[in-house]
């Protein structure tokens, strides 16, 4: 009779130690922000070796303008979940903030801007109203006004793209260049700095975190948890609403689907920049570092020859592995 030999217990606990220790070692590294640094510089090297003109400054600057609308989509979805939940609308109003805006800039010029970023800021307090006052989670409310929003992008565009020519003047310069360096991209930086500086300096970062490391005890602190989580909605909506702006400026035009494909890749960002799905761990600056190796990588699959069409299954990849290598499964808390 044939016998099945079997590693001794010792054996398999041994392997499953190392299996472990070398998930939590990874783990700490992506939590403490080195990660996404070590894979974006990866990403350069592995890009410049294929096609050596990526390192001329025409290639960098672009690279840059092409990420500026997605680290700004990123940065509001990093926001959302350091409190333990997720926007899947960002995108889909950023579409609609672009038709709306490409319909109002040659009524009402420079004004149109700030009326689409305030209009979607509006939206984003009106999802962490509802998403607080029903106790329905985030993915579910947010999704539904993703189907809401594509449907009004569709019925104000009437399913076409919109050419935007008066007016345009409003917006063109924000892809202008200063010092050879893209303006687009250096409002991002600012837009970045001023958040950075804001959840260091004010007690209100600190809040953020700690609802997403543990909400019940923060309500038990002290801290008004409801208000906090419909600031963060409302912050990301209006960043959805300022990249349709550089959306609009880069494309003079604008469409119902113009941001869709942003989706993915801007939670994608986030994941890969070190802020944690659970909630409580990261930042804005990670993300902008994780929105880099997004936009690196998509010109890098463009190079190589990928279709577009296939992309979107490599974020999709991208998102499960890195939260499957870096969760920490020990905390056990949902995504609300």
């Amino acid at each position: 009779m044939a016998t099945t030999s079997q590693a001794p217990p010792e054996a398999r606990t041994d392997t499953a130690r190392t299996d472990t220790a070398g998930t939590s070692r990874l783990r700490r590294l992506h939590e403490a922000g080195a990660a996404p640094f070590f894979v974006l510089a990866a990403l350069v090297i592995a890009v410049g070796a294929y096609d050596s003109s990526f390192f001329q400054a025409a290639s960098l600057i672009s690279l840059l303008e092409q990420a500026a609308p997605l680290t700004l989509l990123a940065i509001g979805e990093a926001l959302v979940v350091l409190t333990g939940r997720i926007d899947l609308s960002n995108a889909g109003l950023a579409s609609l903030a672009g038709v709306a805006l490409a319909h109002g800039l040659g009524s009402w010029g420079p004004a149109a801007v700030a009326l689409v970023v305030v209009g979607a800021a509006l939206c984003g307090t009106l999802i962490g109203v509802i998403h607080i006052t029903t106790q329905v989670p985030s993915f579910i409310i947010t999704l539904g006004f993703l189907g809401i929003f594509a449907g009004l992008s569709l019925t104000t565009s009437r399913a076409d793209s919109i050419l935007v020519t008066d007016g345009y003047g409003s917006i063109e310069w924000i892809f202008y260049r200063i010092f050879g360096l893209p303006i687009s991209y250096l409002l991002v930086l600012l837009v970045a700095l001023a958040l950075m500086a804001w959840m260091k300096a004010l007690p209100i970062g600190r809040r953020i975190r700690a609802i997403g490391l543990n909400e019940r005890a923060a309500a038990h602190s002290g801290i008004r948890t409801r208000g906090i989580v419909i600031a963060v909605f409302t912050a990301s909506a209006a960043l959805a609403g300022l990249a349709a702006v550089f959306q609009v400026a880069r494309l003079q035009s604008a469409g119902a689907t113009t941001s869709d494909t942003l989706l993915l890749p801007a939670i994608a960002a986030v994941i890969v920049g070190g802020t944690a799905i659970s909630g409580g761990i990261g930042g804005v600056g990670r993300t902008l570092c994780g929105a880099l190796v997004i936009a690196l990588l998509r010109v890098g699959l463009d190079l190589v020859g990928i279709n577009a069409a296939f992309q979107p299954i490599l974020y999709g990849g991208i998102v499960i592995m890195t939260i499957a290598a870096t969760a920490n499964r020990r905390r056990g808390a949902p995504v609300a």
